[in-house]
């Protein structure tokens, strides 16, 4: 029987307030523990996470970033693959937005992006990913040394923790997969402004790495009438 551990590491505060309806409603198997580690190092935590997993006899971890919107069936998705490591499928907040998850990887630990290609969906095969929304049988962590997740694997001065993690899985002989049919939202800060461009109104969506224009929004006359009876009422 399934004994699952959700797991969320964050700083000092959540990193966006909007997280905590999802977090809260996530759909957990019957005897879920649930457990949030506050600190500077994602490592940390993410290893408090694992030590906890473990003396409680957990069968998976799932885990969860702070900045994720989470559909109420995610975990219920993924434990259905019974895989060893299978990832929700979300993208960076960064521009272009790849997936984070990976098809190809390299001798010097970095990882290439995999491409959503047109027509593939459901349950693919990887080399990486990242930690946000992953779900992982803890007997991967019997076969891994300590501590178990590290910074500076990749980069010696970056704060990245995932990809070496899994690198370490992969070494290991586990499987990565993604499911593609389980899409989860990643915040990001943009800033909106208004935009003409020729001769039309536009919102633009930007954001330091990249922008979205989309065109203004112009009501038709029955929603203008719509909302003058309201205002006047």
């Amino acid at each position: 029987m399934n004994k699952i551990l959700v797991g969320l590491s964050t700083g000092e505060h959540v990193r966006n307030s909007n997280f905590l309806p999802y977090f809260i409603g996530l759909g957990r198997p019957e005897g879920t523990l649930t457990m949030t580690v506050h600190g500077q190092s994602p490592a940390s935590s993410r290893n408090e996470i694992i030590k906890q997993a473990l003396e409680n006899n957990c069968t998976h971890i799932f885990f969860m970033d702070d900045d994720m919107i989470f559909p109420q069936d995610t975990l219920t998705k993924l434990l259905i693959h019974d895989k060893p490591i299978v990832t929700a499928l979300y993208l960076l907040r960064s521009f272009p937005h790849r997936p984070a998850f990976f098809d190809r990887a390299y001798e010097n630990g970095r990882c290439k992006f995999t491409s959503l290609e047109k027509n593939i969906s459901g349950l693919v095969k990887g080399v990486n990913c990242g930690l946000g929304a992953v779900l992982i049988q803890t007997e991967v962590f019997h076969h891994l040394e300590k501590p178990y997740v590290r910074l500076g694997e990749i980069e010696k001065d970056g704060w990245c923790d995932d990809v070496g993690f899994f690198n370490r899985c992969r070494e290991a002989g586990y499987d990565i997969y993604c499911d593609l049919d389980a899409p989860v939202g990643h915040m990001t800060n943009v800033t909106i402004w208004p935009e003409k461009y020729n001769d039309e109104w536009f919102t633009n969506y930007k954001h330091p790495n990249g922008n979205v224009r989309i065109s203004q929004s112009i009501p038709t006359e029955e929603e203008v009438k719509n909302q003058e009876l309201i205002l006047a009422k």
